[in-house]
């Protein structure tokens, strides 16, 4: 995967991880092979894996810190005796209600500008925050060797405030989209890292991501733990 992650210029309209995740989104719909009249058809009828993640983690270029509580429905679209699957789209599952605690960004030019300084901007969240967030993944359960494996990227439905300051400009306030990645692996690859169970019932795991090889060292780590539980 190609990956261009230096901002030639701050652009404080985008999401400070957008062009990253907009990469892993476009993979993760790629790999999802699903029939959109399958879903249609299934979602709601076999259940939902309802519950929630609990997820922080880093970004460089620019540095992101966040930390964030994800309650969330996956809608089971597929069961047979050997596998349970959650196979979405995101007009298909329910807006995830995301906690925000933390999203911190900065970002320092790698050149010197006109006053021959080299020009550096931070922003926080002005407050946390409970935003929704519409889902896209994938969620497999294999029953007979009792491991399931998870991809979940969510966007921001609003924008969310945040206090910035630039050391040329000086403080300002701002709004914008987040995105987050969640699972056992970059999407297309979730398959890497399946976790056990003990239930298929409910789904609980603490894992800790590094995508090192699919973001060449600009993502990671993302420390996950969740807890779904399969509601009819």
């Amino acid at each position: 995967m190609q990956t261009n992650f230096r901002q030639p210029q701050i652009d404080q309209s985008r999401p400070a991880n957008a062009s990253l995740l907009t990469r892993w989104i476009t993979l993760a719909i790629a790999a999802c092979a699903f029939s959109p009249a399958l879903v249609l058809a299934q979602s709601g009828k076999l259940g939902s894996y309802t519950g929630t993640i609990k997820v922080s983690g880093t970004e460089i270029g620019p540095e992101v810190t966040y930390r964030a509580t994800v309650k969330v429905s996956l809608p089971v679209t597929e069961r047979d005796s050997s596998s349970i699957t959650a196979d979405f789209i995101t007009e298909d599952a329910p807006n995830a209600s995301v906690q925000i605690a933390q999203w911190d960004s900065s970002f320092t030019e790698k050149s010197r500008g006109a006053d021959g300084k080299f020009a550096h901007w931070t922003c926080s969240l002005a407050a946390p925050v409970e935003i929704a967030m519409k889902p896209t993944g994938i969620l497999n359960v294999d029953l007979e060797k009792k491991r399931h494996e998870l991809s979940l990227t969510l966007l921001s439905v609003q924008d969310v405030a945040f206090n910035c300051v630039h050391s040329q400009s000086g403080a300002h306030k701002k709004k914008q989209g987040i995105a987050l990645y969640m699972g056992t692996g970059a999407p297309g690859a979730q398959g890497k890292a399946p976790m056990p169970f003990i239930d298929p019932a409910r789904l609980t795991a603490k894992y800790t991501l590094m995508p090192t090889a699919e973001t060449k060292g600009k993502y990671g780590p993302i420390v996950q733990e969740w807890d779904l539980r399969l509601v009819r």
